[in-house]
């Protein structure tokens, strides 16, 4: 036994190793549990490389994710920009909504976490990094709302054509200027697009504007100028001193402007017009004598002819008889034709009383406009919508081989209406519708006056269309002088020169053209002999390159042809 060591204190020794390994295990411990609570706290948040809807929301809450992209998708403004306007389109305005309750499960699907827990908690420890999710927008809106929003923002910015015009001082007529309007299709394109963008500058939109054509100027543009062209000239059209019945007609269109044409007026002399209709559908081949009468009754409205061509196409057994079937015929054929109130029921006064009588006719069925009254004749009446119509019917026919010949097929040729818009233009008086036009226009027309009523009705050749015309006036007698005025003459004039410029609108006659006669119309030019008058060429063997009488031809007509001398009036150059 060894005493030596007894009084010595013995050491120990501390197994450091354990306590060391210990604490490290219980520090791994703590950090594992602590990792596990960071990891678990983050389950409920996205995963951190997410986008959704082209934001970037890893690691959000998903309410926050949500929040961020309806942020973008449903409060920031489309900018649109339109002829200088700036307009903020915000989405909701039009129903712009996000299926964000979808696009967080599929962002959700995304996330390993939600497979499995130990793996995502183990891929967390280590760092490891998440393949990157991305979830597309899920959005809508209804178009309908889009396009009423485009509508709406068109009415207050889109700027309108503006209408046509006319001068009364040049009787001209103008176009209105172009206008712009939103380009709502290629805009409802644009802005659908820009809806589903997340950045700004690509929520910015310039959109498109189409020119629309300039107003131009329409039958009704011409109905208005005439109704201001009377008031400007102190000529009140539907009063109860005067009255003035217009009708026109485009013949390209077949569009018109009636101002009381309906309206009944005395006849005058434009009831040549269907006398010379009838002659033509009772004689199929017109022979030179009757074709004599056609020319002396349309160019020197010699009423003497006129008669004589009602009673040869007439039945009877002598001259009366004769002239009365002619008349019902006449009446009969333009009532036939549509003019339903156009008539002649006596002859045309001739001063002979043998021809004084009133013959029975066919009457108009209805009656013309008895709001008014022109206090018409009672023995030749007509309208100036009937005239328009009966020039319409000889214009088809000649052109279209319409009108008159669908009508009398077996009655009426091409050529015979040819010819009778070849008689009409022969017809050179230098005033009323005449006047109105370019000189040289040419123009189909018979013209008439009495003590109360002028009137002109006519087929305008211009470079600008075709077109009928027809104008009425009535004035009341007061002096008792039994003739119109002057002025009634120049509206007519007028009215014929707005007509043309309507027309004509890039080649208007600016001015009024002064007659050669200021206190009337000039004289006719015929032929005497029946084997000269050319129907297929009126002014054959009549006038000259200038439109003046030739030599042979006979200055003034029948009612100025001396049969002692064989002479005709002496040309005076018009009357100048």
């Amino acid at each position: 036994m060894d005493y030596g060591r007894l009084g010595e204190r013995q050491r120990l020794t501390l197994p450091w190793l354990e306590i060391v390994s210990a604490l490290l295990l219980l520090a791994a411990i703590l950090v594992t549990m602590m990792e596990l609570i960071s990891y678990s706290n983050t389950q409920d948040s996205l995963q951190t490389d997410l986008t959704v809807a082209g934001i970037q929301v890893g690691g959000l809450e998903p309410d926050g994710a949500r929040a961020r992209w309806e942020a973008v998708y449903l409060t920031q403004p489309v900018e649109l920009i339109f002829e200088g306007h700036t307009i903020l389109l915000h989405p909701e305005e039009i129903g712009f909504r996000t299926y964000s309750e979808n696009m967080l499960a599929a962002a959700r699907a995304h996330n390993s976490r939600e497979k499995d827990f130990w793996a995502g908690f183990w891929n967390y420890l280590w760092r490891r990094p998440v393949a990157a999710a991305s979830v597309p927008l899920e959005a809508d809106f209804p178009e309908s709302e889009l396009r009423r929003y485009l509508d709406d923002l068109a009415q207050r910015y889109d700027t309108m054509s503006g209408e046509a015009g006319f001068d009364l001082n040049t009787l001209t007529f103008s176009t209105g200027a172009a206008g712009k309007r939103l380009d709502i299709d290629a805009a409802m394109v644009e802005i659908s697009r820009a809806l589903f963008e997340p950045e700004p500058e690509n929520r910015r939109i310039y959109l498109n504007s189409i020119e629309t054509s300039a107003a131009g100027r329409n039958m009704g543009t011409l109905h208005q100028a005439v109704l201001d062209l009377m008031s400007s000239r102190g000529f009140v059209y539907n009063g109860d001193q005067t009255l003035a019945s217009v009708y026109i007609m485009d013949l390209a269109t077949g569009e018109e402007v009636a101002i009381l044409a309906d309206v009944a007026h005395s006849a005058v002399s434009t009831i040549k017009i269907p006398i010379m209709i009838n002659m033509f559908r009772a004689n199929l081949l017109v022979a030179p004598d009757t074709a004599y009468l056609l020319t002396e009754s349309i160019l020197c409205s010699n009423n003497s002819a006129s008669n004589l061509l009602m009673q040869i196409v007439g039945d009877g057994t002598d001259v009366e008889s004769m002239l009365r079937d002619g008349l019902s015929q006449v009446s009969c054929t333009a009532q036939a034709l549509g003019a339903d109130h156009t008539y002649i029921s006596a002859p045309l006064y001739v001063a002979d009383r043998a021809y004084e009588f009133e013959a029975s006719v066919c009457r108009p069925r209805t009656a013309a406009n008895t709001t008014y009254s022109t206090n018409p004749d009672p023995y030749s009446q007509t309208t100036a919508e009937d005239m328009g119509m009966l020039l319409s019917e000889i214009y088809d026919c000649a052109n279209h081989g319409s009108g008159l010949q669908a009508l009398y097929p077996e009655d009426i040729t091409q050529t015979e209406c040819q010819q009778m818009l070849e008689v009409l233009s022969g017809n050179h008086i230098d005033r009323l519708l005449e006047l109105g036009l370019p000189e040289g226009t040419r123009i189909s027309h018979k013209n008439g006056w009495g003590p109360e009523t002028s009137g002109d009705a006519g087929i305008v050749f211009s470079p600008g269309g075709d077109y009928i015309v027809v104008v009425y006036t009535w004035e009341r007698d007061l002096d008792g002088n039994n003739l119109p005025t002057l002025a009634s003459w120049e509206l007519i004039e007028e009215i014929s020169r707005l007509t043309y410029n309507y027309f004509n609108a890039d080649a208007p006659l600016y001015e009024r053209r002064e007659p050669i006669n200021v206190f009337g119309a000039i004289d006719c030019v015929t032929v005497m002999s029946p084997e000269l008058v050319n129907l297929n060429d009126i002014d054959a063997n009549r006038v000259d390159a200038n439109g003046d009488p030739l030599p042979d031809a006979c200055y003034g007509g029948a009612i100025h042809f001396n049969a002692d001398t064989g002479t005709c009036k002496a040309w005076d150059n018009w009357g100048q």
